[in-house]
């Protein structure tokens, strides 16, 4: 049993920051005898977030990698789509391109300080989509090895209407729980209640009834760790906190309808009971009791195939609980499903190229899992485990 309690001590940082580096990413040389490139951003409104990037830093120094240390901030990226030109905003960003080119690793640490920063810059952010769309064509093709870290910033906390205390609270108990042995336990069963399946299809007291194809695409599992087998067909992705068991639907596949109680969505806003309909895998309707207008934006600001099914995925996180829109612990919460929606290229190994990819979670407390008619899940939890 994962021991809980409060702020991570230095001694926990140092640990997982090894574990991270080493264990997780497996940062070091390369095939041809030189050493990695590890770009590392990070929130830097949070000490506790810089101190603990200073960590993973010094653990890519310890196995002779290069790195390049960014801070990065909500305040700033405002700032920037507020000041810059809009012909400067709709041109490639040639040092995003250069690094996209040629780092090895990607880290980043954080959240958004302030995940409401886009709000009245719908028009400038979807300028500069196309770019982000490419750049992250770019780090896909390359095999580019990631992880997203996150980590309980303050004014996140504050922007999902979340006690700070408690936010952090949960955040890092969730972080606690990602290399644990309940987790890993969660992940095999549902690893292998997908694996081989062709229709999967949730069902719940809300009305949802959605069904979609799985057929010959990878179960895919984010349990803390690459392994060789992962690095060697291509899932080059992590997110911390872990905890999950993912698949990218066949595309086209998706029809009926899903309702979620809650979405929010970093940069727009927060929806309350919103309701989508999916024919031939694209969302074709939506309505929402509170909200539906920051789905509208979200869709007029994103670009390709960002209204088109992408995910199914399942929480495994025991240690994770609702912050109210941190999506990389709201989607590992064990009892839950998430269906998304953009892109998928790169680790999903899916086609849908987008600008965004769109979390949306589901509790399963009322609701199933099928797997070709076979129930994997009940109530939101697994049935043969």
């Amino acid at each position: 049993m994962v021991e809980m309690a409060g702020e991570l001590t230095d001694k926990e940082m140092e640990e997982l920051a090894g574990k991270l580096i080493r264990e997780s990413l497996k940062v070091g040389r390369k095939p041809d005898g030189s050493f990695e490139a590890v770009r590392i951003t990070y929130n830097a409104t949070d000490p506790t977030c810089e101190r603990f990037a200073l960590k993973v830093e010094e653990e890519c120094w310890k196995v002779g990698a290069h790195t390049l240390l960014l801070p990065y901030s909500s305040a700033r990226q405002k700032a920037r789509f507020t000041l810059s030109p809009e012909e400067s905003l709709a041109q490639m960003n040639p040092m995003a391109e250069a690094l996209a080119k040629t780092i090895d690793v990607s880290i980043y640490i954080g959240e958004e300080d302030n995940p409401n920063w886009s709000q009245n810059l719908t028009d400038r952010v979807k300028l500069a989509a196309p770019h982000k769309q490419k750049l992250r064509e770019i780090l896909d093709q390359r095999k580019v090895r990631w992880v997203y870290f996150g980590w309980p910033i303050p004014g996140a906390a504050e922007g999902y209407g979340c006690p700070v205390e408690k936010f952090r609270e949960i955040f890092f108990n969730s972080i606690r729980f990602s290399f644990s042995e309940e987790v890993r336990r969660l992940c095999h069963y549902y690893r292998q209640a997908l694996e081989g399946g062709d229709q999967v299809t949730i069902r719940a007291e809300d009305g949802t009834n959605l069904t979609f194809n799985i057929k010959g695409r990878p179960i895919l599992v984010d349990d803390g760790y690459l392994s060789e087998e992962d690095i060697a067909r291509g899932d080059v992705g992590l997110n911390i906190p872990s905890g999950e068991v993912f698949v990218a639907p066949l595309e086209e596949t998706a029809e009926g309808v899903i309702k979620f109680g809650r979405v929010a969505i970093p940069g727009f806003g927060k929806i309350r009971g919103l309701k989508l309909v999916f024919r031939e895998g694209r969302v074709v309707e939506y309505e929402a009791q509170e909200g539906v207008e920051v789905f509208s934006r979200f869709l007029e600001a994103n670009t390709g195939d960002k209204d088109r099914i992408a995910e199914l995925g399942i929480g495994c996180n025991p240690g994770a609980e609702y912050t109210g829109g941190s999506i990389i612990v709201d989607e590992k919460i064990y009892g839950t499903i998430h269906i998304a929606i953009g892109s998928n290229t790169g680790a999903y190994h899916g086609k849908n190229k987008a600008s965004s990819h769109l979390d949306m979670i589901k509790d399963m407390s009322r609701g199933e899992l099928l797997v070709d008619g076979e129930t994997v899940m009940r109530g939101g939890k697994p049935v043969n485990l």
